[in-house]
């Protein structure tokens, strides 16, 4: 006699179940081979080191290009700038004082000046011919660089990091502006010009006071 009880019914009309599978078949996780994780792993950083160096190119272009463009120099009073003493030193100058290399000045350029300019584009600018520094008095100190005696004219702007030299021992004062960490390869470098090209004479500071 079949049985009636409908949460006997119930229990076995619960629907089909899921077999278990055995554990025989289970899925098997293959290791990702080795060159293609060499591969992932490569080729971002091989993009990425491309990429640094086309940068660095550019950055490189670009430094070049400042380093050489024309000075634009100021005129300045310069009696002497015309002198045979100064077109000759102008003329004896190297193409490099230190680690800066001579540019060229923009139009129109002044008598007695030539520019040059370090690797990160700073202005090295040599004067010929100017008037004496009006602090150039007795009992300021000089300092002698290859032969040459060099008065350093202080900047009335404190905030002004270079520093001019002037030549006071020459037939005509030449001044120098560096920038600052141009290091001492440029003054002397340009001495030994001075004592190459033009005369020593005995410095003549102006009356103290």
């Amino acid at each position: 006699m079949a049985s009636t009880d409908p949460d006997l019914q119930e229990r076995y009309n619960a629907g089909p179940r899921k077999a278990s599978k055995p554990s025989g078949d289970q899925e098997v996780v293959r290791p990702v081979p080795i060159p293609v994780v060499v591969a992932g792993v490569a080729i971002p950083l091989i993009v990425l080191i491309v990429a640094l160096m086309m940068v660095r190119t550019v950055g490189d272009d670009a430094a070049q290009e400042a380093a050489s463009e024309p000075y634009a120099a100021v005129p300045l009073p310069a009696p002497g700038a015309e002198t045979e003493e100064c077109a000759a030193l102008i003329d004896a100058l190297p193409p490099a004082l230190g680690d800066a290399n001579q540019v060229a000045l923009t139009e129109p350029a002044p008598p007695g000046v030539a520019a040059y300019r370090m690797p990160d584009a700073e202005p090295i600018v040599v004067r010929c011919g100017l008037d004496a520094p009006p602090t150039f008095v007795v009992g300021v100190g000089l300092q002698e660089v290859n032969g040459v005696q060099w008065f350093n004219e202080p900047d009335p702007n404190p905030a002004v990091t270079a520093s001019t030299w002037v030549a006071v021992d020459r037939p005509e004062f030449v001044a120098v502006t560096l920038p600052e960490g141009s290091g001492t390869g440029p003054i002397q470098d340009l001495s030994d010009t001075l004592t190459a090209t033009l005369d020593e004479t005995e410095p003549n500071p102006a009356p103290a006071g």
